[in-house]
């Protein structure tokens, strides 16, 4: 019988991957596993009018990403141990509910023209959706072993391609014909029909299976991840992946928008061509999962992320900031993160002890790291283009230097 090990929280008995759970809809964790994304991202084509309407700098405005990833990561660690007792539809339920809370109350900032109401908006929100990507990971980890694991988790990048995409060219448009505030009247409604799809998904966890909440077991087993070196590793590793994904997000619309001229529609419409990396790195590793080459597809997808990002700082030091420099090299870039992202993952899964507080923390680490990123980015000077690949080639070579390290821990 296939199955990976998973320990439950607050038991000591491994529970199988048995036949008899029915496995989760993939479309559904398509939509489930982009929703925190898709939020974060959906809005960023009006990051210059939203600068603009609340007289701050970019920097300023540029916070609104970043505490939404910090109430992002703060999310990933609540809900393995409420998946746990509740089962994972329940838990799954709840952060919904509060997302779309959160929604609520960055549509009224815009209505009482606060911005600290809509940073926290952005913060609940995030809480939220973050029950997304971790139930998803939760039930892939529930239902399918290593192989078929990181399979999946190759067919899902797709979604985590093409779904934001989507949302910044909706987004833009939206913008541009409406104004920034109707991106958040959007993302409510969109929130209510992920609730409802998500009805249809199975749980995953048996009855028998679930645990109580007894905090003490929940600290001793977070802990036991983070003292877990090459499960932290990989986490770290999918973090910088991350990190380009919202500094690019970040910046390139006051590139785009601001210092190149484009409108917030055509900015949003450019945004289809970084996906196409990703969806090419997915099409490659459905094909190529169970071989089980993960490390060396780590290195070659973070050699492909150097190549793309050299291409973008030489046409920027060639003072060629154009639509074609800022986003021709994205594609390169996309691809080695989708190597990256996909085989770090299910190599952190695969060292987990407890799938559902293991994927908790893969999420809580991965996410913390772009919210270091973002910062960084937010203190260095914003007046120059250049900022973006420079701040690029930086998190790449650090990505080297922690497949290195991964390299020697996989020996000792």
């Amino acid at each position: 019988m296939l199955g990976i090990r998973l320990f439950v929280q607050g038991s000591s008995t491994p529970v199988l991957n048995e036949t008899s759970v029915k496995k989760p809809q993939l479309p559904i964790l398509f939509l489930l596993a982009s929703f925190a994304q898709f939020s974060a991202v959906f809005f960023t084509p009006a990051l210059p009018e939203i600068a603009a309407s609340f007289d701050l700098s970019a920097s300023l405005t540029q916070f609104s990403i970043t505490t939404y990833l910090i109430g992002y990561a703060i999310g990933n660690l609540l809900y393995g141990p409420i998946a746990n007792r509740y089962g994972r539809k329940k838990a799954l339920y709840i952060g919904i509910l509060i997302a779309f809370f959160g929604f609520l109350l960055t549509l009224l900032s815009g209505e009482v023209e606060s911005f600290s109401l809509l940073i926290t908006g952005r913060f609940i929100t995030a809480l939220g959706t973050a029950s997304g990507i971790k139930i998803t990971f939760t039930m892939i980890g529930d239902t399918y072993p290593l192989s078929h694991a990181t399979k999946n988790i190759s067919a899902i990048m797709y979604s985590l391609a093409i779904t934001p995409a989507l949302g910044i060219v909706l987004g833009g448009f939206l913008t541009h014909q409406f104004g920034w505030k109707s991106n958040f009247t959007f993302l409510s409604a969109y929130a209510i029909v992920i609730l409802l799809i998500s009805t249809r998904l199975p749980e995953t966890l048996k009855e028998e299976h679930r645990a109580p909440l007894h905090f003490k077991k929940i600290k001793k087993q977070l802990v036991r991840q983070f003292a877990n070196p090459i499960f932290i590793l990989y986490s770290i590793l999918m973090g910088f992946t991350t990190s380009f994904i919202y500094i690019f997000a970040s910046e390139a619309p006051f590139v785009g928008i601001t210092y190149i001229g484009l409108s917030s529609e055509v900015y949003g419409l450019l945004n289809f061509i970084p996906p196409l990396g990703t969806i090419i790195g997915a099409t490659f590793m459905l094909q190529v999962a169970h071989k089980n080459k993960n490390p060396v597809l780590i290195k070659w997808g973070i050699v492909t992320i150097l190549l793309g990002t050299l291409v973008m700082l030489g046409f920027f030091l060639w003072d060629y900031v154009t639509p074609f420099s800022l986003f021709a090299p994205m594609p390169l870039i996309y691809l080695g993160m989708c190597l990256v992202y996909t085989n770090a993952s299910s190599l952190a899964l695969s060292h987990a002890h407890d799938k559902s507080n293991g994927s908790a923390v893969m999420n809580f680490i991965n996410i913390s790291v772009a919210v270091c990123a973002l910062l960084l980015l937010q203190v260095l000077p914003s007046d120059s283009p250049k900022i973006l690949p420079l701040l690029f080639l930086f998190l790449g070579g650090c990505m080297w230097l922690l497949h290195l390290l991964t390299h020697k821990y996989s020996h000792v």
